[in-house]
């Protein structure tokens, strides 16, 4: 699977739309990571205190469990943008070898799939978190710890919709890339890069 540039259409809009989501994904991705460290920190701290100090820290659990579900949902539209999200391309990588335009434009017909599916798990969610936001709801046990839901609902929402959007401009970019017949500098298509 091909990264952000090499799949360089040569339409100016098309390119920085590509790029600036390449951006975007790219600080999503770092703001996942440094949520990982701080986890790590989280529970080292726990398990120091509940071994140590026999005082563990309120609501790590519910704050793992919570960032996980962020983690991801920061960090995949950076894999897809870079060519790194798992897929089986047996079949592509025949295809592109034989015909790079069909390899594409079928690449591109996965992509939408891809947009697709996300839009339907956008549409799902996108009333859960109204209805976690507008009730505040909350997680944890009441007494102990209680953290609003609702900003976790938020970042899945906003990284659904980012990765719809890497979704459709890498099908636009095959798409292009498809009729115009062109192919990269070692012939093949980007399943072999």
């Amino acid at each position: 699977m091909a990264t952000t540039q090499n799949l360089s259409t040569g339409i100016g809009l098309l390119d920085r739309v590509s790029v600036a989501l390449d951006r975007l994904t790219a600080i999503m991705s770092a703001v996942g990571t440094a949520i990982i460290l701080v986890i790590m920190m989280l529970i080292v701290a726990d398990v120091v205190g509940r071994a140590a100090l026999g005082a563990p820290i309120a609501g790590v659990p519910e704050i793992v469990a919570m960032s996980i579900l962020a983690i991801v949902f920061l960090q995949i539209a950076n894999t897809l943008a870079r060519g790194k999200l798992t897929r089986s391309d047996a079949l592509l990588g025949a295809l592109y070898r034989r015909s790079p335009r069909a390899g594409r434009l079928l690449d591109g017909v996965m992509h939408l799939g891809g947009a697709f599916l996300i839009g339907v798990l956008i549409n799902a969610f996108w009333p859960l978190f109204l209805r976690s936001y507008g009730r505040n709801e909350m997680v944890g046990a009441v007494g102990q710890f209680n953290a609003p839901i609702w900003p976790v609902h938020g970042i899945v929402l906003a990284g659904s919709v980012v990765l719809c959007m890497v979704f459709l401009s890498r099908t636009a970019a095959l798409f292009v890339l498809a009729f115009r017949g062109e192919v990269n500098r070692n012939g093949l298509g980007e399943a072999a890069e």
